[in-house]
């Protein structure tokens, strides 16, 4: 059943998504099984209780899918399937790093109709016509990491007026949890494509990483003045996994005594010896 929880966006038609109650029994649940290699994935879709969905699904107006990104490069693309078992693959040579998976249900032509009670959608919507746009979704999951890093949390952006070679980080929590890093322009093209330097681009990331998490540490583990001793970064669940991994590690968390930035930063993305790329 839906949560209510998080930011609940306002739309014309029912869908299943975290804090959206358009179906009040409805469930989308997504089995994963990652495939050898690392760059593929099975995905088992399965939706009860949100009848008008899956009659949506049924009659070819709607399809499963999967959005494959990676915020760093600003690579997307939509891989949609009419079955509820769906195989996703990525070229590691084209994302650049494991990317995020978010499973989802899509419209793929306009829907027009009337919901009523077989709908199994809320009371508020029954008697209501509706229409719902081509590449609406209309059922979303959280979104999935093949494995968790600190790079899935950044989004670059280009700073024609940065002087070369120059960067800045900012957190962005408006909408869950991220970092903007604002780059010169040509650090931006070279963090897209590092060309016979990927090393180097790794060292340019772990200074980033150290500068994420000093952030953290600074403006984020105090709690806020109406919630007793919770610190802020534990309403974001993706800070929450992302401390979680670093405790995997056994590294500290930015809320511990004596936490260090920079030295978690290198134990974790080990700057790279440029020397090494050319012996290889």
């Amino acid at each position: 059943m839906a949560r209510v929880g998080g930011i609940v966006r306002s739309l014309p038609y029912p869908i299943i998504e975290e804090g959206n109650l358009s179906y009040p029994n409805g469930e989308y649940q997504v089995e994963t099984t990652p495939q050898q290699g690392g760059v593929s994935v099975l995905l088992n879709h399965k939706i009860k209780g949100a009848a008008f969905l899956e009659r949506m699904i049924s009659g070819r107006k709607a399809k499963y899918g999967c959005l494959i990104s990676v915020p760093l490069t600003g690579y997307r693309r939509l891989h949609l399937s009419d079955e509820a078992s769906q195989r996703v693959e990525w070229d590691m040579g084209v994302v650049g790093e494991p990317p995020m998976l978010r499973p989802l249900v899509v419209s793929v032509t306009e829907i027009s109709c009337m919901l009523g009670p077989e709908d199994e959608v809320a009371e508020a919507w029954q008697g209501r016509e509706i229409t719902i746009p081509k590449g609406a979704r209309l059922a979303l999951q959280s979104y999935l990491r093949p494995t968790s890093s600190l790079h899935h949390l950044l989004s670059v952006e280009q700073v024609p007026d940065f002087r070369d070679g120059c960067f800045e980080v900012k957190p962005c929590d408006q909408e869950g949890f991220y970092f903007k890093v604002y780059a010169a322009s040509d650090l931006y093209s070279f963090l897209q494509n590092p060309g016979e330097h990927p090393k180097h681009r790794s060292s340019v990331l772990t200074h980033v990483v150290s500068r994420c998490l000093e952030i953290l540490a600074r403006d984020y583990s105090e709690s806020d003045e109406d919630d007793d001793d919770t610190p802020k970064w534990k309403s974001f669940r993706n800070l929450e996994a992302l401390a979680n991994e670093l405790e995997k590690r056994e590294l500290p968390v930015w809320d511990e005594d004596g936490f260090s930035a920079d030295k978690v930063a290198t134990q974790w993305y080990p700057h790279c010896p440029l020397k090494s790329e050319d012996e290889e």
